[in-house]
């Protein structure tokens, strides 16, 4: 097992992300996700890391802890926001059908970014508003085939 998947195994229980259970909402987790010795380790790890997460949300999906869910989406959007959103799209739109209060908004983050949508770069947390139309645009580049800057 390397490294990555090490620190992988160890944010899989939210308990091993510093000062993560504390979060009161997206923003004061983000900051523990920015302090946290193990995430920052695993973007430092850059696209090699990719393709670990990537299959753990493959195969765990929205059974993942939903703080260790939002470190996930965290840590893709820091290493290619391109690749965050593409893989947090289908658990964002199951996500929406019973909203939790952390990984929908970090997920609607990368793909806000990715479909050229206005972003707040220092919280991540939209209004219900935004959340549905970050679906909808979801939605409409789904019907229409378009990635993000043509939708």
């Amino acid at each position: 097992m390397s490294d990555f998947q090490k620190d992988i195994e160890t944010i899989k229980n939210p308990k091993n992300i510093k000062e993560a259970l504390y979060a009161s909402g997206p923003g004061t987790l983000l900051k523990a996700f920015e302090k946290d010795p193990t995430v920052i380790r695993l973007i430092r790890g850059g696209p090699k890391v990719i393709p670990l997460i990537s299959q753990e949300i493959k195969e765990n999906g929205l059974k993942l802890h939903r703080i260790t869910l939002s470190c996930f989406a965290y840590i893709l959007q820091k290493i290619d926001p391109a690749a965050a959103a593409a893989i947090l799209k289908p658990l964002f739109i199951q996500s929406m059908k019973k909203p939790d209060p952390f990984f929908i908004y970090f997920a609607a983050h990368a793909i806000r970014r990715d479909l050229k949508l206005p972003v707040k770069l220092d919280d991540p947390e939209y209004s219900y508003g935004e959340l549905q139309e970050t679906m909808a645009w979801l939605e409409r580049t789904e019907r229409t085939g378009q990635g993000g800057q043509n939708a």
